[in-house]
């Protein structure tokens, strides 16, 4: 019986999500090593034998486009500094705070899971994405499966305007 909670939950948390009138489209993208080496350790090439402990120094890397989907932002609310007029607050956060939905179910090919490290478009218009980076995940229901909010950081150099990438190319 209780089992079944947390399914409801996640699935009404998903049609939330996809339907709420605050959510914008998404796209995610995986960032992936293409340096080559003549031998591999874990997947990931080595450096004249060593391991390679961390992809976050790598200059050879793309981005692989892992799918499309909805973004609700999930911010928890906090106090903020006021301005001097105090008729609006600065708004100056570091993190971010998203629920992620991909388009397709588990199981179908439009379904992608998001991963620390991923980066998330939001879709403002067909020529304008705003980046963030994926650090870490965190929950409200300590039943699984969780409900997962993501917790994002702003990566404005990846930001994409009149249809030109910054940066790198996809």
């Amino acid at each position: 019986m209780l089992t079944n909670v947390p399914q409801a939950v996640n699935r009404m948390a998903r049609n939330v999500i996809i339907n709420h009138p605050n959510t914008w489209e998404c796209q995610l993208f995986r960032k992936r090593v293409t340096r080559v080496a003549p031998d591999t350790m874990g997947g990931l090439p080595t450096l004249g034998g060593l391991g390679v402990l961390d992809s976050e120094d790598e200059e050879s890397i793309e981005y692989e486009h892992m799918g499309n989907g909805y973004a609700l932002p999930a911010d928890a609310f906090a106090a903020s500094p006021m301005m001097d007029h105090r008729d609006v607050n600065n708004g100056a956060i570091d993190e971010y705070r998203f629920m992620i939905e991909p388009e397709g179910l588990a199981g179908q090919e439009a379904w992608f899971d998001v991963r620390t490290r991923d980066v998330l478009y939001l879709v403002m218009s067909e020529t304008v994405k705003l980046a963030f980076e994926v650090v870490g995940t965190e929950t409200t229901l300590n039943v699984p499966p969780y409900t997962v909010r993501y917790v994002c950081n702003r990566r404005a150099e990846l930001d994409v305007t009149d249809g030109a990438l910054s940066g790198w190319t996809v």
